[in-house]
């Protein structure tokens, strides 16, 4: 009963933040400490707040203290510690939570290294507030003390705030390192930004989507006469990514696989929350997820690039991009072809909605229907074949609403290049076409 009355409170706190997002500047700019401090006053509850539906943290903890121990989670499953007799009550019931006991763990090495530092004891308070430690100076030192609506949005965001502080979910890392990058790339340090970016994908690969910031920053143009500078910023973002790797091997000389097999079988054998599914089951067709949009949008974009003026392309183009917030729906559309749709990897998502100009509702609204996905059949006391199976009108609704805001999304952007289209056929005044009027 506990857990019903936490999620439908954060349901409704979540519906009273969407209303939020539609209020004016002016209103965030007025109250901005205290949003601050609601913001860090609600992680600071969550952090004493038991978990939510979720049983991942056990394997947080449990692998941490392993490590701590000698042992490597590469090597060594949950099921194997079962057969010792000499475990704690702790011990035990940590290691009775954890699901997929039989299989070695599938984190990156910075990952597990980072429970290792933050979970001693067993301590779910500890690795807790090391999250707001870490989350708090990085966002603080992007924001620069300049605190616009779009940051205090972010710091409020209750299903955030959940996922984090009440459920462990370390996406909060790659959020973390994010804002740091975002950072480096206003400052115009893209060799520090690669090495970032490099290390947030290796916390989760799906972190590529970042790559279009540092993307945009590249100049082109001149490539052959900046190679040195390109090779630096490739040898950066790698040695971001390998490097934890490097250092996890100087530790457990014996290891070889990184769970990279586990991660392929995880990926490949196992699905969840595929909203889309039994959409497309009603016209009879196979699970398109959201590939046929993801067409469509890729289309939409080259048409725009080669459509814009040759002089100042990239900078034109970029305006643009900004404008129609392709970065968020490329980032969605994305997230959406995983065979996993868990609700905390939209979380990823926020620093594009954050650094986006428009403002705009649905994105917010985007991220949050995925959290539906807690209402399993067996939470609903429904008949169900395996504990996590999800009903279809659950899927039906995450669907449906998902593309509701999708159609209203591509509408905007088809109306505003539209706008952008007949500004760019205005010719200037005395010349031949649509603008010459005299």
């Amino acid at each position: 009963m506990f857990q019903w009355v936490l999620f439908l409170l954060f349901s409704l706190v979540t519906i009273l933040f969407l209303w939020m997002v539609t209020l004016p500047k002016p209103f965030f700019k007025k109250y901005k400490t205290p949003l601050l401090i609601l913001g860090l006053g609600l992680r600071l509850l969550c952090i004493f707040l038991p978990p939510l539906w979720e049983d991942d943290w056990s394997r947080y903890l449990w692998e941490g203290n392993l490590i701590r121990n000698g042992e490597s989670p590469y090597q060594v499953s949950p099921f194997d510690s079962f057969q010792k007799s000499n475990l704690s009550e702790t011990e035990v019931e940590v290691l009775s939570q954890i699901n997929h006991p039989d299989w070695t763990t599938i984190y990156s090495p910075f990952v597990l290294l980072f429970f290792t530092l933050f979970s001693a004891g067993f301590s779910g308070l500890f690795l807790k507030f090391s999250y707001l430690v870490f989350e708090s100076l990085s966002f603080f030192y992007f924001s620069r003390k300049q605190f616009h609506k779009s940051h205090l949005l972010y710091w409020i965001f209750p299903l955030l705030i959940k996922e984090v502080y009440v459920n462990f979910h370390f996406e909060i890392l790659i959020l973390s390192l994010s804002w740091v990058f975002l950072t480096a790339i206003q400052n115009k340090k893209q060799i520090l930004a690669s090495f970032i970016l490099g290390l947030v994908v290796h916390i989760k690969i799906f972190s590529l989507l970042y790559s279009l910031y540092l993307i945009k920053t590249l100049e082109y143009e001149n490539w052959k006469k900046d190679w040195r500078r390109w090779t630096f910023i490739g040898l950066s973002f790698f040695f971001g990514f390998f490097i934890f790797y490097f250092i996890y091997y100087i530790l457990f000389p014996d290891t070889t696989d990184f769970g990279i097999t586990n991660l392929f079988k995880f990926g490949l054998g196992f699905k969840f929350n595929q909203f889309y599914e039994p959409f497309w089951n009603l016209f009879g067709m196979v699970d398109l997820k959201t590939f046929p949009f993801l067409i469509l949008f890729i289309l939409l974009t080259v048409y725009r690039f080669l459509s814009t003026e040759k002089k100042d392309r990239f900078q034109k183009f970029e305006s643009i991009f900004i404008k129609l917030d392709l970065y968020f729906l490329f980032g969605y559309l994305f997230l959406t072809l995983l065979p996993v749709y868990n609700p905390w990897y939209f979380l990823v998502l926020l620093p594009l909605i954050v650094t986006s100009k428009s403002n705009r509702t649905i994105p917010w609204i985007l991220v949050s229907i995925p959290q539906l996905s807690y209402l399993t059949s067996a939470r609903l006391g429904l008949d169900f074949t395996y504990f996590y199976e999800i009903p279809d009108p659950v899927l039906l609704l995450e669907a449906i609403s998902s593309l509701i805001c999708l159609a209203w999304y591509f509408r905007q952007i088809f109306i505003l290049l539209y706008k952008i289209s007949n500004i760019s056929n205005i010719a200037p005044k005395g010349s031949i076409g649509y603008g010459n009027r005299n």
